[in-house]
């Protein structure tokens, strides 16, 4: 192997990919700090409004982390540009757009409705075809999420408006919840 058969490094060419997961997890650590200045005591037995912030907070800077462990481990050829510039704009324009109408319409249908087209829409986009496994996920997260946040955590999720409410009503019944 002569010195024209070597690959040349770009100078930077780890540290660029890293530099989006650093910034997002410094954010993180940032608005945990600031999250923590929520001076409303818990009553006894309860979680507190501090809670949900700083574990959502946590999650990103873990997901941070591993982005930034997939970026460390990818193939030196490349492979970090490749991870990068294999993502689909119009995707991830449609998974925002995703994210900000199940925000807005949740109040209009309910979390239930809401969540469950949300979970059924943002995997599709993502790539998953079979309907018979989006539809199983999605309903079983959907439950999975109003257990968790209904039943164990006593957070009131919109129940939404006209026939919405009484949608959920039922559905709340036919699961236990209520």
């Amino acid at each position: 192997m002569g010195k024209s058969d070597a690959v040349p490094i770009a100078r930077g060419s780890f540290l660029q990919p890293m530099i989006g997961p650093l910034l997002i997890f410094l954010l993180a650590v940032y608005l945990y700090i600031v999250a923590g200045g929520i001076d409303v005591n818990p009553m006894p037995g309860q979680l507190g409004p501090a809670f949900w912030p700083k574990a959502l907070l946590i999650l990103l800077m873990v997901s941070c982390g591993i982005k930034a462990f997939e970026i460390y481990r990818a193939p030196s050829e490349g492979g970090a540009k490749k991870a990068s510039s294999s993502v689909d704009t119009w995707k991830l324009v449609l998974m925002i757009v995703a994210v900000l109408a199940v925000v807005f319409l949740m109040d209009m249908i309910g979390f239930v409705l809401a969540n469950f087209l949300f979970l059924l829409f943002f995997m599709r986009i993502a790539g998953y075809r079979r309907m018979g496994r989006l539809t199983l996920i999605s309903v079983l997260g959907t439950i999975g999420l109003l257990y968790l946040f209904v039943k164990v955590v006593y957070l009131p999720l919109p129940k939404g408006q006209f026939f919405f409410d009484d949608l959920t009503i039922i559905i709340y019944r036919i699961l236990y919840i209520i």
